[in-house]
């Protein structure tokens, strides 16, 4: 639990850390805060969050799938 407790929070972290480069090369480029920035940035937040947690959640697939009710039923 505490190794699943852990990895999550890495899978938040490394979202978090994508967004803040992406806000700060928006920023870079846009040169000032706008709600441009803040939405290019929360994009990509998002999908590494999504494209992070879809990839743990398919390395943990088969401790939930690892029931033996209705195992016949293919």
């Amino acid at each position: 639990m505490k190794a699943q407790t852990k990895e999550i929070i890495w899978n938040l972290v490394n979202s978090f850390l994508a967004g803040l480069i992406s806000f700060l090369s928006a920023l870079a480029a846009v040169g000032d805060i706008t709600v441009k920035v803040f939405i290019v940035s929360l994009i990509t937040f998002g999908l590494v969050a999504a494209t992070k947690f879809y990839d743990y959640w398919k390395s943990e697939e088969k401790e939930y799938k690892s029931t033996k009710l209705f195992t016949f039923i293919k």
